[in-house]
């Protein structure tokens, strides 16, 4: 029950300071002008699980800043490269050093699929060259033929690329 207690106690402390820096934190109102839906497509090549965990924090802080200037995201992943190797079930396609960071990346990725606007997809061609098929891959991740085609479409559907890698 103290534990409780002091960690409420601490809760209480932390929260005005979270909400002053939130709400501190410039806006993006001349580039989101006119903007009502925020089309994004993370073409995620980055190979190094820790490297990852961190830019998908930022990506989760871009989705949160998009909802709070009134912009719904609409958010597409397309996993290639030495990417297709982090979105595995098993954490045994990347380094035995790595498993705690590959776990990171996997428990980040859930918790951008339970938010609205998130769709996620791999590469057919990245995961036939590290042997992983479409029951393989996380929960939640789709598997298609070739992402540099999804690349194109969602271009011409108007989603801005941005390359993680």
């Amino acid at each position: 029950m103290k534990q409780i207690t002091a960690t409420l106690a601490l809760l209480a402390l932390l929260l005005p300071a979270i909400v002053h820096a939130d709400a501190n934190k410039p806006d993006d109102a001349r580039a989101l002008q006119g903007v009502e839906t925020g089309r994004i497509l993370w073409d995620v090549t980055l190979g190094d699980p820790a490297a990852l965990a961190g830019r998908l924090d930022v990506i989760r802080e871009t989705y949160d800043d998009m909802l709070r200037q009134g912009v719904k995201p609409e958010m597409v992943f397309g996993f290639r490269g030495g990417a297709a190797r982090l979105i595995a079930r098993s954490s045994w396609h990347g380094e035995l050093d790595q498993v705690s960071e590959i776990t990171a990346v996997h428990d980040r990725l859930k918790s951008l699929l339970e938010l609205g606007g998130i769709h996620m997809e791999a590469c057919s061609i990245a995961t036939r060259r590290i042997d992983l098929g479409a029951d393989d891959l996380l929960p939640g991740i789709e598997l298609v033929g070739n992402t540099f085609l999804s690349i194109m479409g969602y271009q011409q559907q108007g989603y801005a690329t941005i390359r993680i890698d």
